[in-house]
């Protein structure tokens, strides 16, 4: 995907700068508009035209209040009836792709289990399932595709490294976008999360926030004043954070946090306890949910553990609010007194209510990698729009997926 120009335009900041406070506080006048943004009413003006004419945004006459005096001031918002952003997410055992509206509302979503073999095979087949998806909305006009992943992401190239599949320095991005014909960005998985948070959570709500995750993986993204920090090389790890136990890490140490919950160990565990047969872990939830005492408490020790990360973070990074996502929380969720009785008691900072659920649940892998497309989008609307595959069908047609 080509760069986006580092130092955009008067013109095209002041077009992110109106969809910026339509997408916080909208739906909004133009003069409220003007109000929020500093700008000219004759430069409001411009910017919300052109913006409608691209299908960015639309006015919603029917939101004028009933009786009003003098010139009706329309209302101005997101269209979420043209556009829509793609997104695939790349795990170490599953793969997800889904499509997302402007709002971040997710359309639909699909998973297949991750391909094996090489970076190039297995990216081909996940475009040959994307583009077979995508057909299935001829309506939208998909602006690209976010890719996130875990692993050591290099942004700016669109290169992957990802020890747990065996890639190294893959050209993600140019090989999907070779596949599909759609530009894609390539986010870490953690990162994209934390942007979801930002532009459709908690994000324009506070000023600092870190986002952790658990899954098979862990991770946290930091953001400041709504901007993730993004360090040297990418973001920064958790894996071999030490919180004591005596799960035995690849890197040779024990009680590192990831070797210690992750999906597979308790999944292991469990199978060496007798409880399954096989290691899966949604085996030792239903396991769990059935009333096995040994399946209930290897979640509640999972849960305690990360309750002692979460605590440690919060106590160094001190942030204002603490959002947590990944289905080794959200899924087991009455596992999350436990995580928040640990987090309580290992936390030394005042305030223990600091701690939230992403509320994007089972989607947050597809949302989360739609998010990173819409985030471009937002910053960069007239850069991005210029890139996307044109289509033929116009922006007010109905749209219903074929089939629907």
């Amino acid at each position: 995907m080509p760069d986006i120009p580092r130092r955009p335009s008067v013109r095209a900041t002041n077009a992110a700068a109106v969809l910026a406070v339509i997408r916080r506080e909208g739906p909004l006048s133009r003069a409220a508009i003007g109000e929020h943004t500093g700008l000219s009413m004759p430069t409001v003006s411009r910017q919300v035209g052109v913006l409608i004419e691209l299908g960015l945004l639309r006015e919603f006459p029917e939101l004028v209040p009933v009786g009003a005096i003098g010139r009706p001031r329309v209302p101005i918002h997101l269209d979420d009836t043209t556009f829509a952003a793609c997104g695939v997410h790349i795990g170490v055992s599953t793969t997800t792709y889904g499509l997302a509206d402007l709002r971040g509302t997710l359309l639909d979503s699909e998973e297949i289990p991750t391909p094996q073999g090489s970076a190039e095979d297995a990216l081909a087949h996940i475009a040959g399932k994307v583009r077979a998806f995508l057909r299935r909305w001829p309506r939208r006009r998909v602006v690209g595709i976010g890719l996130a992943s875990g692993g050591l992401v290099d942004v700016e190239r669109g290169h992957l490294d990802h020890d747990r599949l065996g890639w190294h320095r893959v050209p993600a991005a140019d090989l999907l976008r070779r596949a599909t014909g759609y530009p894609v960005h390539l986010d870490g998985h953690v990162a994209a999360m934390a942007n979801a948070e930002l532009l459709f959570g908690w994000g324009p709500r506070v000023s600092s926030l870190l986002y952790f995750y658990a899954r098979e993986v862990v991770g946290i993204a930091l953001s400041v004043d709504g901007v993730l920090h993004r360090g040297p090389g990418g973001g920064g790890s958790i894996a071999h954070l030490p919180i004591g136990g005596d799960t035995r890490c690849p890197c040779g140490a024990t009680g590192c946090l990831e070797a210690t919950v992750a999906d597979r160990t308790v999944a292991d565990r469990a199978v060496a306890a007798g409880i399954v047969a096989e290691p899966d872990i949604r085996l030792v939830r239903a396991a769990a949910t059935a009333g096995d005492a040994t399946a209930n408490a290897l979640l509640a020790d999972r849960a305690t553990a990360l309750g002692r990360a979460v605590g440690l973070l919060r106590d160094a990074l001190n942030p204002d609010r603490v959002v947590l996502g990944g289905q080794a929380i959200t899924d087991p969720a009455e596992r999350l007194p436990d995580l928040l009785r640990a987090f309580a008691t290992t936390t030394t900072l005042p305030g223990t209510d600091i701690v939230s659920v992403t509320r994007f649940g089972p989607t947050l892998q597809a949302t989360a990698a739609c998010t990173g497309l819409l985030n471009r989008l937002f910053d960069h609307p007239l850069d991005l729009l210029d890139q996307a595959p044109r289509t033929d069908h116009p922006a007010k047609r109905s749209t219903d997926p074929v089939g629907a």
